[in-house]
């Protein structure tokens, strides 16, 4: 059996230059196929040893399953409910999709290569749609539907397989400190979004020359990323923001576009956008299935004091967590939190981790602006109050 630390050698030996997101958009007269799904993959007993423990045998986590891996730079990582677009064309890795389809129920694995080795966390993807293009190859889409734990490596030809245990979230017994800390994320990116918006401003008045948001924003057109379109309210059209949105088939607009650079910039969704509609979608492919008390069942409660309370089911607290680390134009920058978050087993501790996470973006849009000499209504920008941040 290859061991872990061989992984990272063989998969530099694979091009991956065979799967990569196709450069242009698939012809629409082509059809999808959707596939099974995790739950499938999850009941099937792949005939592993370990298969009939559960419980305290595998430390509260599935039984081993197996699963075909594709390997990926470590800054691709997808968390819950994201996606991505591939084109496969070498036979190795069509001869894997074939068997991902045929024998484990539609479910990959990312297998995330760091410089230290590769990552024993990774993300299992459902295959949500596939195109057979004759001379293309195959192009498919796969989102993040959960997180495993590699155990071992097997088949190492003609593409990799391996033995891993699904990853499902640990809950603490109470979930007033969880609700606290996820109102203080969204109040927290509320404040981001506020902040960029000033700032955002000041270029646009040319008051201050910020090439590195310009720089963010080219790559998210390139990306065609959180491009937001008039008719947001269909639940289908929210999704697509996070992947492909076709921008408008005016071709008046399409004459346009060289001189309305600038304008494009306001089409984009702000910070609190990006996170209202990943948090939507985190919430909808969550399969993992939680207990929920009679007291904590996401409705308003009356504080002590009379005052109403909201609070979060597990299952919302979870899709918070998530999409906290789904902000960014550019998925990358937050590389290093979002393989921390996909490796944290407790609710909780992701939780302060997209917190931390959120503070520190927000002292350095603080030190920004001041130095731009720029004053933001509404917001003290020399010292934050007391938190449970380092709790």
């Amino acid at each position: 059996m290859t061991t872990l630390s061989q992984f990272l050698t063989l998969a530099l030996l694979l091009p991956c230059q065979a799967f990569a997101p196709p450069r242009s958009r698939h012809d629409p007269r082509t059809t999808t196929t959707s596939l099974h799904d995790i739950s499938e993959w999850r009941d099937h007993d792949f005939g592993l040893p370990g298969s009939d423990q559960l419980g305290v045998e595998t430390g509260g986590r599935g039984p081993p399953k197996s699963v075909c891996m594709l390997p990926f730079p470590y800054d691709e990582v997808l968390l819950q409910g994201e996606t991505k677009q591939l084109r496969l064309y070498e036979d190795r890795f069509i001869q894997l999709f074939r068997d991902v389809v045929d024998n484990h129920f539609g479910v990959v694995a990312m297998g995330l290569m760091a410089q230290s080795g590769v990552i024993q966390t990774v993300p299992l993807c459902e295959v949500e749609a596939s195109n057979t293009m004759e001379g293309f190859g195959i192009f498919v889409t796969i989102r993040v539907v959960g997180r495993a734990q590699l155990l071992e490596l097997g088949q190492q030809e003609p593409y990799i397989k391996a033995t891993c245990m699904e990853i499902t979230d640990q809950l603490p017994p109470n979930l007033e400190l969880p609700n606290v800390l996820a109102s203080n994320i969204e109040t927290t990116l509320l404040a981001l979004s506020s902040m960029e918006h000033r700032l955002n401003e000041a270029r646009q008045n040319n008051e201050i020359e910020d090439k590195e948001m310009e720089r963010r924003i080219a790559i998210a057109k390139l990306e065609d990323r959180f491009y937001m379109k008039d008719d947001e309210d269909d639940e289908d059209e929210k999704e697509d923001a996070l992947n492909v949105v076709d921008k408008s088939d005016d071709d008046d607009m399409d004459a346009e576009e060289d001189d309305d650079d600038d304008d494009d910039d306001s089409e984009y969704l702000d910070r609190l956008g990006r996170y209202r509609v990943h948090y939507d979608i985190a919430l909808s492919s969550d399969t993992q299935g939680y207990q929920i008390s009679s007291r904590i069942n996401g409705a308003n409660n009356d504080d002590e004091d009379g005052t109403t309370k909201y609070e979060r089911t597990p299952r919302e607290l979870v899709a918070t967590s998530w999409s906290a680390f789904c902000t960014e134009l550019v998925p990358s920058e937050d590389a290093t939190y979002r393989i921390q978050a996909m490796d944290a087993d407790h609710l909780f501790e992701r939780l302060k981790l997209a917190a931390h996470m959120l503070r520190e973006k927000k002292a350095q849009l603080r030190v920004k602006m001041q130095k731009a000499g720029i004053k933001f209504r509404g917001e003290d920008l020399d010292e934050d109050g007391p938190s449970m941040y380092d709790m």
